[in-house]
């Protein structure tokens, strides 16, 4: 494991395996810890115009002695296949893709254990009207992540669109799965994944018989983090950051990257990341799953809350007693 230290605004400019997660720390205090490096401050960057897919929503470069203009573009899509056609029109072997899970490859079947029920459990779910969801203290569960660990063993998920496996298994460069899920529910993960034919070791950044565990300390929090089998979960720390912090302890350099994810601050950490580590962002905030809460699936959540109650308090009382009494697991 990397030593933590003291980070110190510096100018960061080129990628290398002791500066990557530095200059992922862009517009972060120097008072902030992080889990082995130095921050970068970002390049000086001003608009440009950029040859794609489709018109960006941010379009941004920056220029340093080692490299011609870094490209940092943002691009809304409902479709996987606008990043997959970008990927495809770059160079493979110097260029990584990244997919999120939640809302972005799969999604639930269920409004209970979603996404958005997570959002709506944080009291920050929109209904129809744009308005934030008030969530009363009666209607959220106690230990919220045991109770999204148990959902997550029970429930299935299914293919953000049609053709969603073919598309990725289309994509010719190494992959990584970007997820802010935590590694205590990997199991779950890897069998939904493979489930709606989604297999990532042949991408893997790593061996095969190789794994990383390891703790990263961000802005005072600290978070069990894992690498296996081309799934990275993070535990709800900035992607951007975490992500350099991989191609570190893997030995990986990549010119371009490509992201996709459903929630707009995770596209804003990568670009800022990647643009502060002088590599090209192609980032594509996917909309496809909307995220808007209706009353019948709050409805429908606080029937389950309830069930799922029952059940502990008349199965698994041990169990039970301790989420009744807020001593939780995970």
């Amino acid at each position: 494991m990397l030593k933590t230290l003291y980070l110190h605004q510096a100018n960061v400019i080129r990628i290398t395996r002791k500066s990557l997660v530095c200059a992922a720390m862009l517009g972060l205090s120097s008072t902030v810890f992080l889990t082995g490096c130095a921050t970068g401050q970002n390049d000086t960057l001003h608009d440009t115009t950029h040859n794609a897919i489709h018109e960006p929503l941010h379009a941004s470069a920056g220029h340093n002695e080692f490299s011609s203009d870094i490209v940092n573009v943002v691009y809304s899509t409902t479709d996987l296949h606008d990043a997959v056609v970008q990927a495809n029109t770059l160079d493979a072997q110097s260029t990584l893709v990244v997919f999120d899970i939640d809302d972005t490859l799969l999604t639930a079947t269920e409004f209970f254990g979603s996404d958005k029920w997570y959002d709506w459990q944080r009291g920050r779910a929109l209904n129809e009207s744009g308005a934030v969801i008030p969530t009363s203290d009666a209607e959220k569960v106690n230990c919220l992540f045991d109770t999204l660990g148990m959902v997550f063993e029970i429930a299935t998920n299914k293919p953000s669109q049609p053709n969603m496996a073919n598309l990725v298994h289309s994509v010719n460069n190494d992959v990584v799965i970007l997820t802010a899920r935590s590694g205590a529910y990997r199991a779950a993960t890897m069998r939904e994944l493979a489930r709606n034919d989604l297999d990532f070791t042949d991408k893997s950044l790593t061996s095969p018989d190789v794994g990383l565990h390891y703790d990263v300390t961000l802005n005072g929090r600290t978070a069990t983090v894992s690498y296996v089998d081309g799934v990275f979960m993070v535990q709800g720390m900035d992607k951007g950051v975490l992500l350099l912090d991989l191609l570190e302890r893997t030995g990986r350099e990549y010119s371009s990257v490509v992201f996709v994810d459903d929630k707009q601050h995770n596209i804003d950490n990568m670009a800022d990341a990647l643009k502060s580590a002088g590599i090209n962002f192609y980032g594509y905030h996917y909309t496809r799953i909307f995220k808007t809460v209706t009353p019948e699936e709050v409805a429908q959540a606080n029937a389950a809350r309830i069930a799922l109650g029952e059940l502990l308090n008349t199965h698994f009382e041990d169990r039970a007693e301790h989420i009744n009494h807020r001593q939780c697991d995970y």
